[in-house]
């Protein structure tokens, strides 16, 4: 499908098409499967903690369609709170937390739930990029637990008060547009439909709404001119192609890491043109039809065609169900030194599962993109599709799921 007829919606795939993408799902999860137990048996030997992997752990990608498609200060005085995982140290000041994350730090006297009350003096604290380290002593009045000195963090989370991460991969192509986006907006901020503008019937709500639409030059085959006419205003970032390692047969847009590689120019123009940080073609494991199978080869072969290029953001896809297994997959990701998009995100592989087992997972998910700060936006997917049991966020007209709600109201807050 070339771009121009691209005003795209993830419509629902034949019953016949899902089945070909559900054997390809299955195929992937095996392979990946292997590969997780046999990261875990080298993790062990190792003595590496909490690096094994269940059975479960399983990546790839499932059909994807759709229903229609503190900055915070440390201040200087006031309460002191340790935690014992030196995820997060406030030093001074009621609900103060440092925006990055990183090891955290040892706590001297101030033992398990230390406290320094408020009005104490506090003591000294020394501030590193990544969390705090150093020791706070009780000040003159206060009191500290008698449980001892915490162990050193491990690896400090950061913490912020609201969140722009969180987004929606959904069209939003029905008449029920604005009643849905209405109960999604309190916790979701942007979302894409895999087009160069926003569909005929999301294009009035969002902007009342307050969310943000994302474009995408989602394959090969479009007018430089005809994209940019799409593109609204107010646009900040011009989203790759869509799963290029796959292949048409899959749906999606099939291209080479050389063949995305000599159009990249005209991605760069329109960004220019547009004035649009450019993020990277979108991947993902695939078996089947697929023009490579690993996104990790797909993507070394783009940057060495394309040395020169502009990209300024990188964009991958999961469908795996377990943090451990999401946690290594951007861990990888991270090789490229670029912030990460995670575009489509759901429990899928291995199941199907039921609603709980994907809130849960959802949940445990969301809140580990929330705090790793290599992740600078993620969309789960998606508002509603026939193709993935108990992923919606929606139900009907303007309702959100069990699920949804959950989504919306995940900490942190979003952003106004």
């Amino acid at each position: 499908m070339t771009n121009t007829q691209l005003t795209r919606t993830r419509r629902p795939l034949r019953p016949d098409f899902e089945i070909g993408r559900a054997k390809a799902a299955h195929g992937r999860a095996v392979q990946k499967e292997f590969l997780w137990r046999a990261r875990a048996r080298s993790a062990l030997a190792l003595g590496v903690v909490g690096a094994a992997c269940v059975s479960a752990c399983v990546t790839g990608q499932v059909v994807d369609g759709s229903g229609s498609s503190g900055e915070t200060e440390v201040p200087s005085s006031g309460s002191s709170s340790v935690s014992m995982a030196g995820s997060t140290v406030a030093a001074a000041g009621s609900n103060a937390t440092h925006p990055n994350g990183g090891a955290g730090g040892a706590s001297g006297s101030a033992g398990h739930a230390g406290t320094t009350p408020q009005g104490g003096a506090s003591g000294t604290t020394s501030i590193s990029m990544g969390g705090a380290s150093g020791s706070t002593a009780a000040g003159s009045g206060g009191v500290t637990s008698s449980a001892g000195a915490a162990a050193a963090g491990s690896a400090g989370m950061p913490a912020t008060e609201c969140s722009s991460k969180r987004g929606i991969a959904y069209a939003f192509d029905v008449t029920s547009a604005n009643p849905d986006m209405s109960v999604l907006k309190a916790g979701v901020g942007w979302f894409y439909g895999w087009s160069n503008g926003p569909s005929a019937n999301a294009k009035p709500a969002y902007p009342a709404m307050n969310m943000e639409f994302v474009p995408m030059v989602w394959g090969g085959g479009f007018n430089v001119a005809n994209v940019e006419k799409q593109i609204p205003a107010g646009a900040k970032y011009l989203l790759g192609f869509n799963e290029p390692n796959f292949g048409a047969s899959q749906g999606q847009s099939n291209l080479t890491p050389q063949q995305a590689a000599s159009m990249w120019p005209q991605i760069q123009q329109i960004a220019a043109d547009k004035n649009l940080q450019i993020v990277s073609p979108a991947l993902n494991y695939c078996s089947g039809d697929c023009n490579q199978t690993d996104p990790f080869v797909w993507w070394d072969q783009f940057f060495a065609a394309c040395t020169n290029c502009k990209v300024d953001y990188l964009a991958a896809h999961w469908y795996a169900c377990t943090v451990n297994a999401l946690e290594d997959y951007l861990t990888q990701l991270k090789k490229y030194n670029k912030p990460i998009w995670l575009t489509e995100f759901a429990c899928a592989d291995g199941g199907p599962y039921t609603p709980d087992q994907v809130k849960t997972y959802m949940l445990q998910a969301t809140n580990y993109l929330e705090h790793d700060p290599d992740v600078f936006r993620y969309s789960w997917f998606t508002g509603r599709t026939d193709g993935i049991p108990n992923v919606n966020l929606l139900a009907a007209s303007g309702q959100l799921t069990d699920l949804g709600t959950a989504y919306v109201n995940q900490l942190p807050a979003r952003c106004p």
